[in-house]
């Protein structure tokens, strides 16, 4: 999929339009040798609409607008109007041919914010570089939202908690699981909750220090485990937009509460700020 430069690419196209409708407006100058000062006026536009041509990948359209600036360029400049007015013809044929073969979609503004980079969807500068493998998860769930794909971008957004509660697991010391049976959110979760209250007992944890931190984590991913990430796993539900949102939203903001005190290595991290995807 490319990402089309709307405006710079409408604007080539305008100013090829302009030159086409011009040179068919003096049919009886068709023979007539082009000067330097018509050259001039057509190169500009048709580089920048074969740039954009290239850009879309509209090749047969882009060897056309090449070679015919090509003949532009030659000094003297070999080409009569008529000449010009069959090239222009000739690129705009292809155009609409290459147009003809794929399908163009467009976001709306609600839409292409989500087209953007984790640090930007979660507001929190140096994310991707302290969870780069979960920064992927959030773009693609951002992606899967901007596309209509809802129930993908829920499974994204699971794929991201899985890479959460591996880097929690890592940051209290807990053994990674070897056994398929143990390799579940049921047993970790349980492994969690006996680390936390293991490093900081209930009795003793006091609000809003480290441990009451873990506890608040530990709480949001069990809540998270049975109605959303079981559902998803085992192809029950299909989502609508409101709950993917809802539940990109809670992944988020379980991640980048998470990436204020650690790493995806599991190693101790500064403190980024909260969650601002989908805030929007």
């Amino acid at each position: 999929m490319l990402e089309l430069n709307a405006p710079a690419f409408l604007g080539a196209a305008a100013q090829l339009a302009r030159l086409h409708q011009i040179f068919s407006g003096i049919q009886d100058s068709f023979g007539e040798q082009l000067v330097p000062s018509s050259v001039d006026v057509i190169l500009p536009p048709v580089r920048a609409f074969n740039a954009e041509l290239n850009a879309i990948g509209a090749r047969l359209a882009s060897v056309s607008a090449t070679r015919f600036i090509q003949r532009l360029e030659q000094l003297p400049c070999p080409l009569t109007v008529g000449n010009a007015v069959h090239a222009l013809n000739d690129i705009e044929s292809r155009f609409t041919d290459f147009l003809d073969e794929i399908k163009l979609f467009t976001l709306s503004t609600q839409e292409a914010p989500f087209m953007a980079s984790a640090e930007e969807l979660l507001s929190s500068p140096g994310f991707s570089v302290g969870f780069p493998d979960a920064s992927f998860e959030v773009e693609e769930a951002a992606k899967c939202v901007a596309l209509g794909r809802y129930t993908a971008s829920v499974f994204h957004a699971m794929r991201m908690l899985e890479i959460g509660i591996r880097a929690l697991s890592k940051h209290l010391s807990i053994p990674d699981p070897t056994k398929p049976a143990e390799k579940n959110w049921g047993k970790i979760l349980s492994a969690i909750k006996v680390k936390i209250d293991e490093l900081w007992p209930s009795n003793v944890r006091l609000p809003n220090s480290e441990g009451s931190a873990f506890e608040d984590l530990y709480a949001h991913l069990d809540a998270v485990r049975n109605p959303w990430r079981n559902a998803t796993m085992h192809v029950e539900t299909i989502y609508a937009p409101h709950e993917a949102l809802h539940i990109i939203r809670c992944a988020a903001f379980f991640m980048t509460k998470l990436a204020s005190l650690t790493d995806e290595n599991g190693n101790a991290a500064p403190t980024l700020p909260s969650s601002a995807l989908v805030a929007s």
